[in-house]
């Protein structure tokens, strides 16, 4: 009996380390997916192109993982935040059409806490192949976007919104491009036996990323960058941050001096003054708070649910633009307030692995990034644009590959459960439907707005 049971948990471990490698391929191919605009279906929204897919690789992941989780050794808190969470769902003024977010957010969560470990421990060489796919998607995003927009400007065409290529609008795309501004150093890590082949392309690739960052002009990316900056110089150290910021400076460098290729152009330069003008000009952000901050006040504790800051009338947009006021307004205070602890608690597990030991490239990108995200992540709706949130993923495994590396596997990761894996199907089964059902629901009206979770128009 002894045998059999040591037997069955080798296969069990060998299959999960097999899921891993499944998951974090998926990741990638995701990603690739989602940011090629040759790939939509035609006559579907972008938004809705890549929330399909998200939808399809969040299912097939949490199937994979979950049936491998010990449910006992899950921390205390992410069951009380994930029963909070339900229950405003289940009391929200959304209805049906809010469980679509709740689960979203649910299957998120815990494949967040699981990345780290899947990261950590799958093969070099996997790794590898993840990092060309991320690597490839961002090169054929620049190449397509550069020779569009080579077209168009040889067709009079000038406007900043030419760069959002697959995305719904440019805010969306501002939001992935100055993520993928700061991942690409860590991907290039990961590809450092090309770096021959690799590194002169990724340096263009980076200069073209921040070249079409400055051209949306989203002051969401400025808010971000000045946030890494003040993190690299408090909480970073050693030559990895040297080597990060010089790669950081050198994409700045080249991507500064294609934008003043563009001054040449008069009409260009007049639409320019317009999206400059808005770095500093209220564009109705403030109403969208005041509004979040009010609405909180009347369900204080639990919130008013998921997705109902989206049936407002008295305000032109769906969600307030801040994801502490929205998570205010939907979730509640005790949502929040766990939500944040378990942040900074993270946060700190973080800074003090990067102080014990010498930090690593990967570490400080992953660090970056993720300061990159929750700072832009307050002057709009990150969180809702699916390639940004694979981008988060990475950059959280990247960012925890130091804590992880120096322990044994987790002892919440056990044997493959048969009634863990109906429970994830459940889930998985109410995440289709509701989001099937928000789609079937979505007004058809709202122009520039995609469906799934409304975003608001451009």
């Amino acid at each position: 009996m002894a045998r059999l049971n040591k037997e069955g948990a080798l296969a069990s471990s060998f299959l999960f380390i097999r899921f891993e490698w499944l998951v974090l391929l998926g990741l990638s191919l995701s990603f690739l997916l989602m940011v090629q605009p040759f790939f939509l279906l035609g006559g579907l929204h972008p938004f809705d192109h890549q929330r399909s897919i998200e939808i399809v690789f969040l299912s097939i992941s949490f199937l994979f993982l979950v049936p491998f989780i010990s449910l006992r050794k899950v921390p205390f808190l992410f069951w009380v935040m994930g029963a909070l969470s339900m229950l405003s769902a289940f009391l929200g003024s959304a209805g049906v059409a809010g469980w679509a977010q709740e689960t979203r957010f649910l299957l998120w969560a815990v494949l967040l806490l699981i990345f780290p470990f899947s990261w950590t421990f799958v093969a070099t060489q996997n790794k590898k192949i993840i990092s060309v796919i991320f690597f490839v998607g961002l090169s054929l995003y620049f190449i397509y976007v550069i020779f569009g927009t080579y077209l168009l400007l040889g067709q009079g065409v000038v406007d900043p919104a030419f760069v959002i290529s697959g995305f719904a609008n440019i805010n969306h795309a501002a939001g992935f491009l100055v993520l993928g501004f700061f991942m690409l150093p860590g991907i290039e890590s990961c590809l450092s036996d090309y770096r021959r082949v690799v590194l002169p392309f990724s340096t263009l690739v980076g200069g073209g990323l921040f070249l079409f960052v400055l051209i949306i002009m989203a002051r969401g990316s400025f808010l971000s960058g000045l946030a890494v900056a003040m993190f690299l110089v408090f909480f970073c150290k050693g030559r990895a941050r040297k080597k990060y910021s010089m790669r950081l400076l050198m994409y700045a460098a080249i991507g500064t001096a294609l934008y003043f290729v563009f001054y040449f152009d008069s009409s260009f330069l007049r639409v320019e003054e317009n999206y400059i003008a808005s770095l500093y000009r209220d564009t109705g952000r403030i109403a969208l708070f005041r509004e979040g901050i009010q609405g909180w006040f009347e369900s204080p504790l639990l919130g008013n649910g998921p997705l109902s800051f989206s049936q407002l009338s008295s305000v032109p947009e769906a969600h307030p633009h801040n994801i502490l006021i929205a998570s205010l307004y939907e979730y509640g205070a005790l949502v929040t307030i766990i939500a944040v602890y378990l942040l900074i608690k993270a946060a700190t597990v973080y800074l003090r692995a990067g102080y014990v030991a010498d930090q690593s490239m990967l570490h400080i990108v992953g660090g970056s990034t993720i300061v990159c995200f929750l700072s832009y992540a307050q002057v709009s709706g990150l969180t809702m644009i699916a390639p940004s949130m694979l981008l988060l993923a990475l950059a959280v495994g990247f960012a925890f590959e130091n804590v992880v590396s120096e322990r044994p596997r987790p002892d919440f990761l056990t044997n493959f459960s048969g009634k863990r894996a109906v429970g994830a199907f459940m889930i998985v089964l109410a995440f289709f439907s509701s989001s099937i059902f928000y789609y079937q629901v979505s007004t058809e009206n709202i122009s520039g707005a995609p469906r799934f979770w409304l975003q608001g128009k451009l």
